[in-house]
């Protein structure tokens, strides 16, 4: 095939990369946004529940304005919202179920506080509990809720998430260091239950963070050279995972959406003009630096221990290691071939600037 064959084939693909990658924008569209943070008091009969959530969240799930989701918003539909959320099932414990009582609510900032309360026969040992809105349409995929429960001599803590819909604190310690790992993975769209689902196959939820590792592979290297590269966005990960965690440096999550977005098209317009960087573990650790920010803010709303602290951002860190290595061991050899070869340039560059374009469309929604 001639250069120009070429290059009409490296623009198609582009074209129907782009549309793929837009058309799953939505669910990439998360980090701080969509964690939301319950904490349960069950050390008597009468447990106490307090959900936060992103004002924008709350917004999403009442289906109003986010401009408009004010105090007196907020407290108008603080009930439709409990029973959206947290009310959507009974809290089950061995005594049986336990009945849902009064809800209030609290704007402060950027978070709505929803507070709820529920009475049981008895102060429970064990506590079962399904959240249904996490498959409602009105959440993100991505959506996660961490979990602090104080049980009667104990203290618990899980998430919960579309895939893990169900919390269950029978006999169960508090959140292992597996559990943390694997949310690392899950958190980037390495687990293999993220690309297929009940109705076939689909594209992960961490479909922005699989782009920049591509957009960074796209521009050459070694496979050795990527692996370093991969390894310094973990570096930058874990500073401020652990800076935030310790509440020394925390920005808001609707400065931080946007620079994501930002930073996948800067590493993918490199691509696309052909600049090698030899210097991109640099730059993967500043996109490191600015993703870091979620998980930790989630964490630090929980108030862990320093343990169960450590533990968290170390599994937590791991898993996203594993996860990056993971997508680039099966993603890099077809990747590098194509760009070793001259001939496939076209078609390379075209992926590149499908995934720059994703990035801007990213980042100018998210700027709204």
């Amino acid at each position: 095939m001639t250069s120009a064959g070429h290059a009409r084939r490296g623009v198609g693909l582009a074209a129907l990369a782009v549309a793929s990658v837009l058309g799953a924008s939505r669910p990439a569209a998360a980090h701080p946004l969509d964690i939301g943070y319950l904490r349960i008091d069950a050390r008597s009969a009468e447990i106490s529940i307090v959900l936060d959530l992103h004002v924008s969240a709350a917004a999403r799930l009442a289906g109003v304005d986010p401009a408009a989701m004010d105090a007196a918003a907020l407290r108008h539909h603080a009930e439709a919202l409990a029973d959206q959320t947290f009310r959507g099932s009974q809290i089950i414990t061995e005594a049986g179920p336990c009945r849902w009582t009064t809800v209030s609510s609290e704007l402060d900032g950027r978070t709505a506080s929803l507070v709820g309360h529920a009475v049981c026969l008895a102060a429970p040992r064990t506590l079962r509990w399904r959240f249904p809105f996490l498959a409602a349409s009105r959440i993100s995929p991505t959506f996660q809720v961490l979990v602090k429960a104080q049980l009667p001599g104990a203290e618990r803590v899980a998430i919960v998430d579309q895939l893990r819909p169900s919390l269950e604190l029978t006999g169960v310690a508090a959140l292992g260091f597996p559990s943390f790992v694997w949310t690392g993975v899950e958190h980037i769209g390495a687990a293999p239950d993220q690309w297929h689902g009940p109705d076939g196959w689909k594209l992960p939820a961490g479909l922005d963070h699989i782009l920049f590792l591509l957009a960074l592979v796209l521009a050459g290297g070694s496979l050795l050279q990527i692996l370093g590269i991969v390894t310094g966005f973990t570096l930058g990960h874990s500073i401020t995972l652990a800076l935030s965690a310790l509440d020394i440096v925390r920005p808001p999550a609707g400065v931080i959406e946007p620079l994501i977005a930002l930073s996948i098209a800067f590493v993918a317009a490199q691509a696309v003009l052909g600049k090698r960087e030899h210097h991109r573990w640099k730059l993967a650790a500043c996109f490191g630096l600015i993703h870091g920010f979620g998980f930790a803010t989630a964490l630090n709303q929980l108030n862990l221990a320093t343990g169960q602290l450590v533990a968290a951002l170390f599994g937590y860190n791991l898993g996203v290691e594993l996860g990056q290595v993971t997508i680039v061991l099966i993603t890099a050899p077809l990747l590098l071939y194509l760009y070793r070869h001259p001939r496939f340039h076209p078609v390379t560059r075209g992926f590149a600037a499908a995934i720059f374009v994703a990035g801007m469309y990213w980042f100018f929604e998210r700027l709204g």
